[in-house]
């Protein structure tokens, strides 16, 4: 058997794998605007169907001919199983929730600012992270240090400008990561970070 058949089943078995709910192998992020991935599969992607996507509901799997891709929905809407298409989200299913973690970050003083302001957002109970969304990165009292996209894992990652106008003590008491969430798609989350002193 050729090497690429033989990947052409692996894909095939991940994205099978994936709707049956087990782990996801295989990064085929898409974030908004994206150009869809195109992966070969064999049996397990039919010669027409259209499978879910668990990591992001935007989008589904096309399958022809045993090639499946990656396409999005229109924005605003997420894939059905049942009716194998997109449709508004209150006729699908309710807002699924999200889960937003925050990493440590380091105050390089005030004259530099704060480097390494991370988190990582995913569905609550989704296998991977959500990408190609947004993220505001603030202190604890609300004042905006950066703002970031989620990558094809759901992580984000920006320093803060340099010359902050910002107390030291505010900055100190850590950061707040927050994910506005898609109106009826995706409910908001938000998580708390450290700042230290470098």
């Amino acid at each position: 058997m050729s090497r690429s058949r033989t990947i052409a089943r692996r894909v095939g078995r991940v994205l099978a794998g994936s709707v049956l709910g087990a782990p996801v192998a295989l990064g085929l992020a898409l974030g908004p605007g994206a150009a869809p991935a195109t992966a070969a599969a064999t049996g397990d992607c039919g010669a027409s169907n259209r499978l879910p996507r668990p990591q992001d509901q935007r989008f589904y799997v096309q399958c022809a001919n045993g090639v499946a891709t990656v396409l999005p929905c229109p924005t605003g809407q997420v894939f059905d199983l049942g009716q194998q298409a997109c449709d508004l989200p209150e006729r699908v299913r309710p807002a699924v929730a999200t889960e937003t973690t925050a990493g440590p970050a380091k105050l390089n003083g005030l004259l530099f600012g704060v480097r390494n302001l991370s988190t990582t957002v995913r569905m609550a109970d989704g296998p991977a992270g959500l990408d190609g969304v947004p993220v505001a990165f603030t202190t604890a009292g609300g004042k905006t240090l950066c703002t970031a996209v989620t990558d094809q894992y759901g992580a984000a990652r920006c320093d803060s400008p340099a010359r902050l106008n910002v107390p030291l003590d505010e900055i100190l008491r850590g950061y707040r990561a927050t994910y506005a969430g898609i109106d009826g798609i995706y409910r908001p989350s938000t998580a708390t970070g450290t700042i230290s002193l470098l």
